[in-house]
């Protein structure tokens, strides 16, 4: 189990997670990070371009491990 936390930023712009997660790995902090990206989305109102948007997910040492892109978080089309 890791602790990491979620922020969610843009170019000049970075929304810290104080709180963080427990996750026992990388593909389970992905999805957390999706999940993340798509709250902030939804929750956003009169906010509708995240394209330039990302979560950085980050150790208890503040060291980047992962980044997801908001757009990787829309849903598809089939």
């Amino acid at each position: 189990m890791t602790h990491l936390y979620f922020h969610c930023g843009r170019t000049g712009e970075l929304l810290l997670d104080y709180r963080g997660a427990d996750v026992t790995d990388l593909a389970e902090a992905r999805d957390r990070a999706m999940a993340v990206a798509r709250e902030v989305m939804e929750s956003a109102y009169g906010h509708e371009d995240f394209s330039d948007w990302f979560v950085c997910v980050g150790d208890e040492e503040d060291e980047e491990v992962l980044r997801v892109p908001f757009v990787c978080a829309l849903p598809t089309v089939h």
